[in-house]
């Protein structure tokens, strides 16, 4: 009976039901000894029939007492937390207790997502909720699922909306906005950038100004200065429409995970928003990722849709359980570049070893274009060999993870030795990193 009024009405005892006839079973039982409670018992029964068809009535009286619309947005930023609201409108004069169950995509992981809300007579609200996608690609929400209550609450009924809802996850938006950099004193808001003077200046001559302190005294014009009663500078147009690729590495080693995320994803993100960065700044960027052969290969450009096809083209990289290819790298660099250009290339070296073995390459990229390698230290490696131990185990332990660390910063000045560019910082803060890096660079006019 009990399933075939919940498959016919949608209808769900709750629990108050439940205690409430475990109660009754109870009084008539004890009526067996005790005679004098039996007609407490009959009275009660009554009351509870009368109440649960009240209840039971009251729920079913409206055929729709209740809409619900999921709004998602088209597009959500991984790694971040996305807002979801559900817009919830009474059509019944009646007070509702409402348990809302929504159907998540399963790449989120969530089994036991509840929310609850109140809704007054023809009352208008909405419930948000945040959701932090850690994998890119097409997530598919399922049905929206109510149960309301009335204030009586012996009864359930469920409601279910039929729409369900498409959003793509695309490498960070939020964080690409938030970094957006309009001009390069806003940097100074940000945590971890430094405001930096921008001696860097190009050859293509603009005017003659007279000196103030902290000019470059290498471009005085003293034929200039001979003709006036001061000291007179030359001032340069700054360079712009430099081409900036980022490259990155999708083969093995950047599949490991913190937070969440891969190193590929954070790079990923990381790579969108030096792009924005770098189109803001009237240079053209672009795009090359590789692991055993050439995944994505996008020309530096800054025309209006330059953008969306880099964030198109991150949107749709797949790691590959391979080795890394440099020689096949350094091949497509040359194929895909016309000129001198940035290259900000973000890979993880698990040994120096591994760094040797590609170091030649290294060289004879940063001979022809200013190469800045991007890799990581492990946060949890680097966390735990700074713990107290306890005992010797511990100790030999941390030793290890100690010399992990060191290995790390001993890659980054083997690379500084060659004159190679270098950003060695934790996954977490690789947003930041790369941006100070970059505009260290333009501020000091090595693009």
């Amino acid at each position: 009976m009990i399933r075939f009024l919940a498959a016919r009405f949608d209808l769900f005892i709750q629990a108050r039901a439940w205690w409430l006839i475990a109660a009754l079973c109870a009084l008539f039982v004890l009526a067996y000894p005790f005679s004098g409670l039996f007609p407490i018992a009959k009275i009660s029964l009554t009351v509870f029939g009368f109440v649960a068809a009240t209840d039971f009535v009251l729920l079913f009286l409206s055929g729709r007492p209740l809409t619900v619309h999921r709004h998602t947005g088209e597009k959500w930023s991984l790694g971040d937390e996305n807002i979801v609201r559900l817009d919830f409108k009474n059509n019944a004069p009646m007070v509702w207790r409402c348990l809302v169950i929504d159907e998540l995509p399963f790449e989120l992981q969530e089994r036991n997502f509840e929310l609850k809300i109140n809704l007054g007579p023809y009352e208008d609200d909405q419930l948000k909720y945040h959701v932090r996608p850690v994998k890119r690609g097409h997530y598919e929400f399922g049905m929206v699922r109510v149960i309301i209550r009335t204030p009586i609450g012996l009864f359930g009924r469920r409601l279910s909306t039929t729409e369900k809802t498409g959003v793509s996850v695309y490498p960070s938006i939020i964080q690409m906005k938030k970094y957006n950099l309009y001009t390069v004193n806003r940097l100074a808001k940000f945590y971890g950038v430094k405001r930096m003077r921008r001696i860097g200046m190009s050859y293509e001559f603009e005017q003659i100004k007279d000196y103030v302190q902290g000019d470059d005294i290498r471009h005085i014009n003293w034929k200039a200065t001979g003709r006036s009663n001061g000291l007179k500078t030359n001032h340069f147009i700054e360079e712009r429409a430099q081409p900036v690729y980022t490259i990155i590495d999708k083969s093995r080693p950047m599949n490991l995970a913190f937070d969440g995320l891969t190193l590929l994803d954070y790079a990923i993100n990381a790579s969108l928003i030096i792009s924005n960065t770098a189109l803001q700044k009237g240079d053209k960027a672009g795009l090359i990722t590789f692991s055993d052969r050439l995944g994505s290969a996008v020309r530096a450009d800054h025309a209006p849709g330059q953008l969306r096809r880099i964030m198109d083209s991150l949107y749709a990289e797949k790691y590959r359980s391979t080795e890394a290819d440099y020689e096949f790298l350094y091949n497509a660099v040359k194929r895909v570049t016309s000129s001198r250009s940035l290259l900000i290339m973000f890979s993880n070296f698990e040994s120096s070893y591994a760094l040797q073995r590609v170091l030649p390459i290294l060289r004879k990229l940063n001979m022809q274009h200013l190469l800045v390698v991007v890799f990581f230290t492990n946060s949890e490696v680097e966390d735990y060999a700074y713990e107290t131990s306890a005992n010797m185990s511990e100790i030999y332990k941390r030793m290890v993870a100690r010399q992990m660390v060191a290995d790390k910063r001993q890659m980054a000045i083997e690379l500084g030795n060659h004159g190679i560019q270098t950003v060695v910082c934790k996954p977490q803060e690789l947003n930041i990193s790369v941006l100070n890096k970059y505009i260290e660079l333009k501020a000091k006019g090595m693009i």
